[in-house]
């Protein structure tokens, strides 16, 4: 086996030596850029009139759409404001668990050590974000939860320790919360949809001069390029992003100093 890789290896040769000024750009591509969409807009000014009420709420989209980016640069926007109070984004686990969820705040709150039994660490939990003064919980990933780690979340909100939690998930999120009419109605639903093909190629031309940013304009809206966008992304934002970056950056290594078709083609082949 050794012998037939080293044959192969030495067949090839080298892996090509990409100028420094491609490795800073590739580098540059692998970062998720993000923009103040009108979508965005919308969904924290839903986030932020709850926050002012103290209510909670709930974001509600397929994956893909732009759901975490969206909160996360709330988090970020919130965080520069506080004066002093705090803003948590805690990520779940698949099949969360009551512990997992009491885990993940923690570990969300700088703690290595997030070991004990479900009162412990309901306790802890409790204590730490009451003097860390954590007015907003963001919970991505919600739809994770199992039906009594949704309880430990109620819990959470039942006792008043963290005055607005909002929980993020796919449509699975609605049936998990609509079991009980009295819980659904104190997480108002915000739906994070898809956008229109206009929208998606008013993107793609933004995300071609903004983002990509090639030697040479790649066209990427006209006719054929764009239906097949249409086709990839089924109006999910990151996945156009994640294809176009990709496209870009193998128009780079290829030494092309824009996206043909055909690597357009080639990339979302991969999707």
């Amino acid at each position: 086996m050794d012998n037939q890789v080293d044959q192969v290896a030495s067949a090839l040769g080298a892996l090509p030596d990409l100028p420094p000024e491609t490795h800073k750009e590739l580098e540059r591509l692998a970062k998720p850029p993000y923009f103040s969409l009108p979508k965005v807009k919308s969904c924290h000014a839903f986030l932020e009139e709850c926050r002012l009420g103290k209510a909670h709420g709930r974001i509600v989209g397929d994956s893909g759409v732009g759901k975490t980016v969206a909160v996360k640069a709330y988090a970020k926007r919130l965080a520069e404001v506080s004066n002093g109070q705090g803003v948590l984004y805690v990520l779940l686990d698949p099949n969360c668990s009551p512990k997992g969820v009491y885990e993940r705040i923690l570990e969300a709150l700088g703690f290595s050590y997030t070991k004990g039994n479900i009162k412990q660490l309901r306790n802890r939990v409790r204590q730490v974000l009451s003097s860390r003064q954590i007015v907003v919980l963001l919970v991505d990933e919600a739809s994770f939860l199992k039906t009594n780690a949704l309880e430990e979340m109620l819990y959470l909100e039942e006792t008043g320790v963290v005055p607005s939690i909002f929980l993020i998930g796919t449509d699975r999120l609605d049936a998990l919360l609509d079991f009980n009419e009295q819980v659904a109605r104190r997480y108002p639903r915000y739906q994070y949809g898809r956008v229109s093909n206009d929208e998606l190629k008013q993107l793609v031309e933004l995300w071609e001069k903004k983002v990509l940013c090639l030697p040479v304009k790649s066209n990427l809206t006209s006719k054929k390029p764009m239906n097949l966008m249409i086709s990839a992304t089924a109006g999910c934002i990151g996945k156009m992003d994640e294809i176009l970056r990709r496209a870009a950056r193998k128009a780079l290594i290829l030494g092309e100093s824009k996206i043909s078709y055909e690597i357009l083609q080639e990339v979302v082949a991969q999707f």
